[in-house]
């Protein structure tokens, strides 16, 4: 049965962050009320925030950028960036390769990031387009396409790198704060509301950078944002040891 909702035209408007002004919304996820009210239920919290609320992230919330690849993706032995694992376990040092990580869409998964299909690209390139580098504790969203859309990792290594222009990045200035807000927005409640700003149709969707800044967050008491954050980075750094334990277990059969 297709779902309905019934709104006053006065809802249909929607605010122009930083640009002023209105917009019409008439995309029926927006009003239906599965997707309404979880933005309802979370903003009615005490302690909410939006993810634009510049008092809580340390930057504007920006996407990525198209990548140029130093590698070749046809031949693995191409790769090399700062950071690298390789299969004997060792990490390919500063020093050792101008090459810095590069993350395409793919790569963000559900809760953790696939670093084994990450690319690279040159210093130079990550130098130049710095807004689109990533740093420990930055929030990845995951921001076009049919079934990647709405994918959500906390970025957990020191080494530097760069994120395509398919993955929206947010920065808050609290780190513990990223793996909370991360998990809420995995949650059902969370996925809700992304999915309540995503535009398009036909497999080609995806949520913009200002929309994701509507996005609200629950308010939480102080202990339970650090349990969920100890929680969510303990099981995300037991899976990036079982990642390393069974690359450096096969390089042992040739």
């Amino acid at each position: 049965m297709p779902l309905l909702a019934t709104r006053p035209f006065s809802e249909v408007f929607l605010e122009l962050q930083g640009e002023g002004g209105r917009k019409h919304i008439l995309e029926p996820e927006y009003h239906q009320d599965i997707y309404r009210e979880a933005s309802v239920r979370a903003s009615e919290t005490e302690g909410a925030f939006q993810l634009a609320d510049l008092n809580v992230v340390e930057r504007p919330i920006s996407r990525g950028v198209q990548p140029v690849y130093v590698d070749d993706e046809s031949d693995p032995s191409s790769l090399s960036y700062v950071g690298m694992i390789r299969e004997d376990g060792s990490t390919v040092q500063d020093g050792e390769t101008d090459g810095i990580c590069a993350l395409k869409s793919v790569a963000i998964r559900r809760g953790f990031i696939d670093f084994g299909v990450a690319r690279s690209v040159s210093r130079d390139f990550f130098e130049k387009k710095e807004k689109a580098g990533v740093c420990r504790g930055d929030v990845l969203i995951n921001s076009t396409g049919d079934g990647t859309i709405g994918r959500v990792a906390v970025y957990n290594r020191d080494h530097p790198a760069v994120v395509d222009g398919h993955v929206t990045i947010v920065r808050l200035k609290d780190r513990r704060m990223s793996w909370y807000v991360a998990a809420y927005l995995l949650s059902d409640e969370g996925q809700h509301q992304i999915y309540r700003y995503i535009n398009g149709s036909s497999g080609q969707v995806e949520i913009y950078p200002q929309d994701i800044g509507r996005l609200w967050i629950p308010g939480c008491d102080d202990g339970a944002i650090e349990r969920i954050a100890r929680q969510f980075e303990a099981a995300v750094e037991k899976f990036d040891e079982f990642q390393q334990e069974l690359r450096a277990t096969l390089s042992l059969c040739g």
